[in-house]
Order: structure tokens, then C-alpha cells, then sequence
């Protein structure tokens, strides 16, 4: 019997911060293929079986848990549980996941345990050597999880396996990063009946702006660019496999009727980056007139947005969408190899709002090679960002994602103890507490992030008064959305005291 487990997830409201767990997309892929596979197994989604249920962090005050507590989760556990596969794809929550490890471990002391995600592929030694963790998925999950079952259940070597690591006599051993699935298009859809679903959307417990009922989507996978300060090459290669635009659309539809959805959230790393693509895609959805919105929260690029591709995007549904420049500085960038054209993104922002849709860009300050120079440009750029109509911007202090070039690099230097602090540390990006990893202080960096965001808003809201008042309004009198600092905003105005009363 195998159990999938999906651990509580972490909420804060400190400072400029807005972090919230979003339905386990990867772990809900995983089900599907086992399923297909015909394998006895269950799943527990201790976030969504208690989206109500919110308790202080013990490692940090400031922070919730959300979700089953550990001793809930153990009581659920199906009792002829031989294998555990745990997901945790952001750092941040592997302190929480190490202890639900281990009290898992002392219920199931016989039982193997799997560790998948971002954080298990970007320091598999560390959550080996400090953990009850044996094996750790490198990488894509699917396929590599089914081989390590098979394996096991077989009684053959695990040095057998391709996308593993584990410790073989306490020597640390890896068999590299598992192979990329090709066919994506030939994997099952993500196993949503298995997890609650349901408690999510009437949440609204999702990634982008709340314009309606929303399921998260993925219509990609990988990313084709190096940037160092991202993780996404050390656990994806640089191979970017977009599905079939066809079948995109068959699922978003499929939900529509399954779940009375009404906007879709992409998930991608990298939404889109062929032009033909998008264009199959938009056109699809337009003829089949499903009466949908859709939104790219988590960013993209802007070299095919010109005005075809963005009136195909808008009038499809799309209603809102992210830049990630990163910097205003063309240095900076190709220190940190982000490819991007800024002139390229400033004409691209510029026609995006032209054609109605919301637009955000996002930034981080603080690389390690980061100057006073440098941030004036960032911060010069982001006053151009608000003279273009761009509705938000996100502003970050640098922290190094376990996994990147730029944290091994660091790693390297001596600079980086990989402690519990150091794994909570990302979601302090946007507060004074972040650390700074480079000559200038890490005070100065957040009041640097505080004016760049002032200045932003205040400009802004100086060229459109009437959009700014009804964007607040909207999110006063009727919690709608219509711009990610709408959502900032109700997040402390309505969901703040809630989760307040919740965990009092």
C-alpha cells in the first residue's frame, strides 16, 4: 500500500509578504500516473482536508501552519502502508515536512519513505543525512517514482534506478537526474478527484488574482533559459516540453463542467515562448467560446507579445499576465544570465495594457554583484514600468533558491550553513529580515524595495486615479481582484482577521 502525502504549508502576512499553499499540482500528477498504473494507494492533502485549521509555526512566531496537524495526518495513514511519498517542493516548508517525516517513521518504522520535489532534488544529501528520508526523487517525478516502486517491490538494487539518491552504508550515492518525459501529452491528467479540490476554489486558495471560481493548469514544463538565481536547470534541464494546445484546452473544459470553474491560474515556469503556440492555443479557445478568464501569475516572457498575439491572448480570455525583467540594469542581467531585452519588455508591457490586460513586473534587488548604480537603475526602470500603464510590480530581496547556480556558488564560498533559518529564509524575501548577500546592507536593500514600491504605486496612481479607486473599491465592497496589490490589499483586510480568529 502506498500513501501520498502532501504536508501543511506555511501562510504569513509579514510585511510586503503574501504567501499562501496552492493545491499540489505535482503531487496530483503523480496520483494520476499511479492510478494508471493500476497501484493500491492513497493520498492525504493535509492543506486542503484543513484549510480552516491555523496554528503558529513552533520555528517562527510570525508564521502559520495551515493544514492537519502531524498527529492527524499519522491517525489517517491507511495502517498497511509499506511506502511513503512525501512532496515538498519549496524549501521552506522542510522543516515542517522533516518532522512529519519523522513521526511518520516512528508510526511506520518498516515502511520506505520517498522524498520528491524541488527541495529534495536541490539538496538531496542534506535531507538524506538529516532526515528519515531513504530515497530522493532527482527531478521529474512520474516515471521515476513507478521504476523506484517497481524496484523496491522487486527486491533489486536501488543503484538500478536512474533519478535517485540515497546512502548506501552512509556514503552518499546518486544515479544523476531523472530522464524528461518527452510525451507529456501521453501522461494522465493530474488525479484532482483524490484531493479536495473543492475547498480549494471555494477558498480561492490559489496563486493569481481572484476573478472567479480557479483551478491551477499546467501547460508546459521546463524552462529553455539559464538564469542563475533560479532553480528551475537543476531540476528540469534546460528542456521546454509544451503540451498540445488541443489537449490544453480538453482539460481546461473538462474542469469547466466538472467543477464549475470560470478562470484557470498557469503554473508554468515558462508560459509561452513559441509564438505559434500561443496562437494555436488562443485560437482553440476562442472557437470553442467556453466563457472562461485565464491568467499567468507566475510570469512570462515578452519577446513573441506583439499586437496579433496579444489581442489572440485577451480575447481568448487571458486578463492578466507577468513580466519578470528581474533588474533595470542591463548589467545586472547578464551577470545573472537573464536573457531579456528590456527595451523589448518596456513595448511589450506597454501593448499588453493597450489591450486590456492587468500587468505586473517583477524584480529582485540584492544579487550578489549588486551595486548603487544598478538599483537606480532598477529603480528608474520601474518608474518607466508605471508610466507604461503597468498595473503592479513585485519586488523582491534576493535570497539564494536552494538548487541554483548563484546558491552554489555561495555554497562554495563558505557563505551558506544549510540549517532550518536558511531553508525558512526564501519566504522572507519581501521583509528586513532577509539577509543580504551582497555589498550593500540588507537595511538599505529593504528601504530601497520600500521606495521602489512607493514610487511605483505613487506614479501610478497619479496617471490613473479613476483605475486605482476602482480597483480599491472592488477589493473593499466586493473582494474582487483586479490587480495583484488587490490582492495584498484583501488578504489583510478580510482574510487576515479570519485566519486571525482561526488560530486564536
Amino acid at each position: 500500500m502506498i500513501t501520498l502525502i502532501n504536508p501543511p504549508g506555511l501562510k504569513t502576512f509579514s510585511g510586503l509578504n503574501m504567501h499562501t499553499p496552492n493545491p499540489p499540482l505535482g503531487l496530483a500528477y503523480i496520483a494520476g500516473r499511479l492510478r494508471e498504473a493500476g497501484y493500491d494507494f492513497s493520498v492525504i492533502d493535509a492543506v486542503g482536508e484543513r484549510l480552516d485549521q491555523i496554528k503558529t509555526f513552533e520555528y517562527r512566531s510570525d508564521l502559520k501552519v495551515q493544514g492537519l496537524d502531524l498527529v492527524e495526518i499519522v491517525e489517517r495513514v491507511n495502517p498497511s502502508t509499506t511506502l511513503f511519498g512525501v512532496t515538498c517542493t519549496f524549501s521552506t516548508f522542510w522543516p515542517l515536512a522533516r518532522k512529519l517525516i519523522s513521526e511518520l517513521h516512528k508510526k511506520f518504522p518498516d515502511a520506505t519513505i520517498i522524498l520528491g520535489g524541488e527541495h529534495g532534488t536541490a539538496v538531496p544529501e542534506s535531507v538524506l543525512r538529516s532526515s528519515d528520508v531513504e530515497v530522493v526523487i532527482l527531478g521529474e517525478g512520474e516515471e521515476t517514482f513507478l521504476n523506484l516502486i517497481s524496484a523496491i517491490s522487486a527486491g533489486h538494487p536501488l543503484p538500478g534506478v536512474g533519478g535517485i539518491a540515497f546512502l548506501d552504508a552512509g556514503t552518499f550515492c546518486s544515479t544523476s537526474l531523472s530522464i524528461r518525459t518527452r510525451n507529456i501529452d501521453d501522461l494522465p491528467l493530474p488525479a484532482w478527484d483524490l484531493f479536495p479540490i473543492e475547498q480549494y476554489i471555494n477558498a480561492h486558495q490559489i496563486n493569481g488574482m481572484n476573478i472567479g471560481r480557479s483551478m491551477p493548469l499546467l501547460a508546459t514544463r521546463g524552462c529553455p533559459y539559464q538564469c542563475t538565481f533560479c532553480s528551475s536547470p537543476n531540476m528540469w534541464t534546460t528542456r521546454y516540453i509544451p503540451r498540445d494546445p488541443i489537449l490544453v484546452v480538453d482539460e481546461i473544459e473538462r474542469y469547466k463542467n466538472l467543477y464549475n470553474v470560470t478562470n484557470f491560474d498557469f503554473q508554468d515556469l515558462t508560459a509561452i515562448v513559441k509564438r505559434s503556440w500561443a496562437i494555436k492555443f488562443c485560437n482553440e479557445l476562442i472557437s470553442r467560446d467556453l466563457q472562461i478568464t485565464w491568467q499567468m501569475p507566475s510570469g512570462t516572457r515578452s519577446e513573441i507579445m506583439d499586437e496579433e498575439v496579444l489581442d489572440l491572448l485577451y480575447r481568448s480570455g487571458c486578463r492578466a499576465l507577468a513580466f519578470a525583467p528581474e533588474s533595470g540594469s542591463s548589467e545586472m542581467l547578464k551577470e545573472v544570465k537573464k536573457r531579456v531585452n528590456l527595451v523589448h519588455v518596456a513595448k511589450a508591457v506597454r501593448l499588453a495594457v493597450g489591450n486590456g490586460l492587468k500587468v505586473s513586473c517583477f524584480f529582485v534587488i540584492g544579487f550578489p554583484s549588486e551595486s548603487r548604480k544598478t538599483l537606480r537603475q532598477t529603480a528608474q526602470y520601474i518608474l518607466k514600468m508605471a508610466w507604461l500603464g503597468a498595473h503592479d510590480i513585485s519586488v523582491s530581496k534576493f535570497v539564494p533558491y536552494p538548487g541554483s547556480e548563484i546558491f552554489r556558488h555561495l555554497q562554495d564560498q563558505g557563505l551558506i550553513e544549510l540549517n532550518d533559518r536558511f531553508f525558512i529564509s526564501p519566504i522572507d524575501f519581501y521583509n528586513r529580515d532577509a539577509d543580504s548577500f551582497c555589498r550593500i546592507s540588507a537595511r538599505r536593500l529593504y528601504w530601497t524595495m520600500i521606495f521602489m514600491y512607493s514610487s511605483f504605486y505613487l506614479l501610478s496612481s497619479l496617471l490613473h486615479p479613476f483605475r486605482t479607486l476602482k480597483t480599491v473599491y472592488r477589493v473593499i465592497f466586493h473582494q474582487v481582484e483586479e490587480a495583484r496589490y488587490a490582492k495584498w490589499l484583501n488578504d489583510r483586510i478580510f482574510i487576515r482577521k479570519d485566519w486571525e480568529k482561526k488560530s486564536a
